[in-house]
């Protein structure tokens, strides 16, 4: 079993090296929403979760790390984002025993009713509106191959809409999780996002035409489809660690380090820390290395939050509060809250 842990490791390490350096192009990829945090604990660690995500933001991070997880719980989280952008995430994880674990997670970005405007009303004064939204529909499963490796696989339909025109995928992502079983020290991978193309398609793209201009009398109104590019989805390879730099029946403090690399971005050194009081109260905060072709170049952002997880008198479920605070940089701010409950 441990031959099959190695290979495993080392055909997702192939995998990931080659699917990237087939797409080095910045600023190229559909779905970019699919980059986007979903829930405050990842956010505030700086996106250095891939080796301990282990709730329903697992879905997301690492499908893995839903092996991890002792009971059934259920999460949502909302983006507060840029450009009166937001994100919501409902998610869910269910461990199933020795049968491993399986989880789901939707994740919704909305945009709002934006003016429309065309080249001769540039200002909107028309009134009317459209809308736009992209949405991710995931289904997780995870499994402990032995009591330290644990593997985990999530299918996931992407779908783009602007107006009346919509782009759709299928993607995969793979994960791996190694817990030593010393210290919290844990090993993990993820390989997110491998899968078809978007091409958006729909009624906006109908227009009549004038096949041949320059002659006399013809039709002028032949109905034609423009065709859109095809653009591939964000694929992102993660790795990374977790370790317990101080471990007690009072305190805890987690170190979290990864290294990430996007298909339409340069790589990223990301860092994070959690603070655990009694594993109620909880502080994190998270730095993160971004690399880009201005003067940010080797900037490095800080993020923050802080958490609550609080017993219910009388009852086992436990209710999970989280809030995380991400500098953006020009952009400005993030923020993020959550609502996790432990059934």
């Amino acid at each position: 079993m441990k031959k099959f842990e190695i290979i495993t490791i080392l055909l997702l390490i192939a995998l990931s090296n080659f699917a990237i350096a087939q797409f080095d192009n910045v600023g190229t990829s559909a779905a970019t929403f699919l980059k986007i945090p979903v829930d405050p604990r990842g956010s505030s660690l700086s996106n250095a979760v891939v080796a301990n995500a282990n709730d329903p933001s697992a879905v997301y991070w690492n499908p893995a790390g839903l092996s991890q997880m002792k009971r059934t719980e259920v999460m949502f989280a909302n983006t507060d984002w840029i450009a009166d952008l937001n994100v919501s995430f409902l998610g869910v994880g269910v461990p199933l025993g020795n049968l491993g674990a399986i989880g789901v997670g939707i994740t919704y970005l909305s945009m709002g009713d934006m003016p429309i405007t065309t080249w001769l009303d540039t200002e909107g004064a028309s009134g009317q509106t459209f809308s736009a939204y992209d949405a991710c529909f995931a289904v997780a499963y995870a499994r402990k191959l032995t009591d330290k490796f644990s593997i985990g696989l999530s299918v996931k339909y992407v779908t783009e809409t602007i107006s009346h025109s919509t782009a759709s995928a299928f993607a995969l992502d793979i994960g791996t999780l190694y817990d030593t079983g010393f210290r919290g020290l844990k090993v993990g991978m993820s390989f997110t996002n491998f899968g078809t193309k978007m091409r958006l398609d729909g009624r906006d793209l109908i227009i009549k035409v004038d096949p041949y201009p320059t002659a006399g009398s013809n039709p002028t109104d032949v109905i034609a489809n423009l065709k859109t590019e095809e653009w591939s989805l964000p694929l992102t390879f993660q790795m990374g660690m977790s370790f317990n730099l101080i471990e007690s029946e009072t305190f805890r403090f987690t170190l979290n380090a990864d290294y990430r690399d996007e298909r339409d971005y340069r790589a990223l050194g990301l860092v994070g820390g959690e603070f655990a009081f009694k594993e109620i109260f909880f502080v994190r905060i998270g730095g993160m290395k971004r690399y880009a072709v201005d003067e940010t170049r080797g900037k490095f952002t800080l993020n923050a939050g802080a958490g609550l997880n609080l017993g219910i008198p009388g009852s086992s479920i436990r209710l999970k509060f989280d809030y995380s605070y991400s500098d953006l940089y020009r952009l400005k701010q993030a923020h993020r809250v959550s609502l996790g409950v432990v059934l």
